[in-house]
């Protein structure tokens, strides 16, 4: 099962994500997963540009769930 660490505050976004077959994990397991998705208020709140992660950074402010989506799909294709 492919797994996308989420911030808080998409809970509307996780089930979207959970529905098309992705487990969904706290951003504090994002290593685990194949994209760390943020809001654009957690991406500073949360110190995400301060810690090195191995993951993809995808930030939802703007974005509908498919683009998102889509953008997380590139990265698990890449992760490969």
């Amino acid at each position: 099962m492919k797994k996308v660490a989420m911030a808080e505050g998409l809970s509307g976004l996780d089930r979207f994500f959970r529905e098309r077959g992705y487990q969904v994990l706290p951003p504090d397991e994002a290593d685990n997963a194949v994209a760390l998705v943020v809001s654009g208020a957690t991406l500073d709140f949360t110190g995400v540009q301060e810690r090195a992660l191995k993951v993809p950074v995808v930030n939802a402010e703007g974005q509908t769930p498919e683009q998102i989506f889509q953008q997380v799909e590139r990265a698990s294709r890449i992760a490969k």
